[in-house]
Order: C-alpha cells, then structure tokens, then sequence
C-alpha cells in the first residue's frame, strides 16, 4: 500500500484539477497581469478576412515580461484541425515565433527567433509583419529582423485566441499584457513606427489603421471579459480556473516521440518508478500463488493503475496525459515482478 501511495504521489501531484487563473486588471494602467498560472480565451475564432486570406498579415503584442529565466507560450491562434499553427513564445530572454506547416510528407515546423529580445520588466511592443517576402520581425517600432524563408498566412491566425500558455500543454506566462493587435495586411515600416508612437502614447485608435481584425486595448479595468474594438471579431474572456484548453487525453505514442534526450530520460525514469511496484506486489502475490499467476496478475494491475493515472492526469493541468507512459510503467512492473523470486519471497516472510 505505502508504494502506491508513493506512485500514485509521484505521478498526480499537485492534485489540483481546478487551480485558481492568476489574471487580473492592472490599477494603474490598461491592461492585465499573468501570474503563473494565468489564461484568457476567446469563445469563438478570430476569423481571416474574406479578401485573400492566404496574403499578408500583422500581429502587434504590447507586453511587460515578469522574467527571462523560464520557456513560455505567450500567444497561439488553435484550429483544431492544425494545433499549433501559429504560436508566440518568451524563450527565457528572446522571442521564438513558430507555426507548423502541413506539407504532403506531413506537418513540418518552421521558427524564427529573435535573441535577447525581452528584457524583464520592461515594455516591449513586438511586431510580426508577414508578406510574400517573408517575416519581418520589429521590436520598439525599430531594429527588423527579416527571415525571408518564413511566411506566415492570414489563415494561420484564423483559430481561438490563446493567452498565457499553450493549448495543448502546460506553458504558463507572467508578465503583463498591454495590447493585442491583428491587421490583414502588411504594415510598412513607417506603419509600424507610427504604431509604436500609437501605443506609447497611449492615444491608440484603431479606426486610423486599415484591414484591422482584432484590436484589444485592455481599458475595461474590470470584469472578465475583454472587448474587441472591431465589431465583427470575438472578446476575450478572463477564465476563473486555470485550465489547459486543448489538452489532449490519452496521446498517442506516435505524438508523444521526440528525437532528443529528454524524451529517453522520461522512457527511462517511468520504467524505473515502477520496478519497485512491481517487485512488491508480485512478492507479495508469491506468498499465496503460484510464480507465473504473481508475474500475470501484478502485470495486469500495474497496467491498470496506470491507466488509471494517465486519464486522472488529464484533469490535472500540470500533468500530461500519455499512453507511452502506460508502456513504460507496465513494462517497468514487468521488470520488478521478473525480479522477484520465491525463495527470497519464502526467507523474507519467514523471517
């Protein structure tokens, strides 16, 4: 009993399904803070205007990062039909922008980052210009970055407007939010300077500019929900729990894999916490049955228990919901029960 509870502390804690959302209305200005952890959505999708959509488009962000020491998703555009076609991350210092292109061969991921772009508490108004050329990257209304071999579609930001981590997993943001901005077209570099001064000034107008598709100014300075300037595109809404939005329950193995160490680092520590388990309980079943009927029936219940954990984990926005970890923790209970062998069972309780 003492190693489940162990288990089962180890791979559900914090046992917390409904945590508090940490977002709340700045006194002193427009706009709202993250708090770790924090989320505001939108009920229904951005929608890409009906002249062109696979054309050029802008995206304005006024932000005041808390920190430059952790990995977050500050921004993502979710369609069902393609997750993360378009996501804005604080990667501790700098600024990674990536979208997921679905080719023949499958879906490919495409990034451009900008380094020591945040500074911590400082105001940043980030510009991501897209045309047929490419991704022009402003920060300040100033300093381009062009990555020529990257084009972002209007139709990449037509999806539910995701604020303060990623849909799919746990990406939490802190920092403020200022203003949120989405044009379908290509702003000039004089266009961007100007909306910089705009936003600085704060005497933002957002009939001045052209094609605008959204435009949140954050000035309600109370409530839950956050009105889009432009009267045809969605309001957001300041959620009272924290929650993943998207997160996908029981993934596939397939989804899961990643080519890199971390990923067998995992396989290996979730084989491993599960080895004692199944030395215990197939000792245990030793006493009364046979070796083989011990082995079956602690297979058997650690398969279970872990399924058990992994459609619990899905509730718990902290943990991932995987079934390569119901793979790798049956397979470490294997390991354990092949491990345990009835004479030592005999001596132990004879002892």
């Amino acid at each position: 009993m003492v190693t489940i509870l162990a288990v089962l502390a180890a791979t559900l804690w914090p046992l917390n399904p409904f945590p508090r959302n940490r977002v709340h209305w700045l006194t002193d200005a427009n706009g709202i803070e993250f708090e770790r952890p924090g989320l505001v959505i939108s009920k229904v999708p951005l929608q890409a205007a009906q002249s062109n959509p696979q054309q050029s488009c802008t995206v304005e962000l006024l932000l005041r990062p808390a920190d430059t020491k952790s990995s977050s998703t500050i921004l993502t555009f979710y369609n069902p039909s393609n997750p993360e076609q378009f996501l804005v991350r604080q990667w501790t210092d700098g600024l990674l922008v990536s979208h997921d292109v679905v080719e023949a061969s499958g879906i490919r991921r495409r990034k451009l980052d900008v380094d020591h772009a945040f500074e911590a508490g400082k105001i940043l108004l980030v510009t991501i210009v897209s045309g047929l050329n490419g991704t022009v990257v402003y920060t300040n209304g100033q300093g381009a970055h062009h990555f020529s071999r990257l084009t972002i579609t209007q139709r990449e930001l037509a999806g539910q407007i995701v604020l303060g981590t990623s849909p799919l997993y746990y990406e939490p943001w802190a920092g403020q939010l200022l203003g949120l901005a989405v044009y379908s077209n290509e702003l000039t570099t004089e266009q961007v300077f100007e909306h910089y001064e705009g936003w600085s000034g704060s005497k933002v107008d957002p009939s001045h500019f052209s094609e605008t598709l959204a435009f949140y100014s954050f000035n309600e300075r109370a409530g839950r929900k956050i009105h889009n300037a432009v009267a045809t595109g969605p309001d957001l809404e300041i959620a009272t729990v924290f929650s993943v939005p998207h997160k996908a329950m029981l993934s596939s193995p397939r989804k899961e894999f990643q080519a890199n160490w971390e990923y067998v680092k995992d396989i290996l520590l979730n084989i491993a916490g599960f080895v004692p388990l199944g030395f215990v309980v197939c000792a245990y079943l030793m006493s009364t049955r046979s070796r083989g009927r011990s082995i079956l029936y602690t297979v058997f219940a650690a398969a279970t228990l872990s399924f058990m954990i992994e459609v619990l984990q899905a509730y718990i926005p902290r943990r991932v919901s995987g079934t390569t970890d119901i793979v790798t923790n049956t397979l470490g209970a294997a390991l354990g029960a092949a491990l345990a062998r009835p004479t030592l069972v005999r001596r132990f309780f004879r002892n």
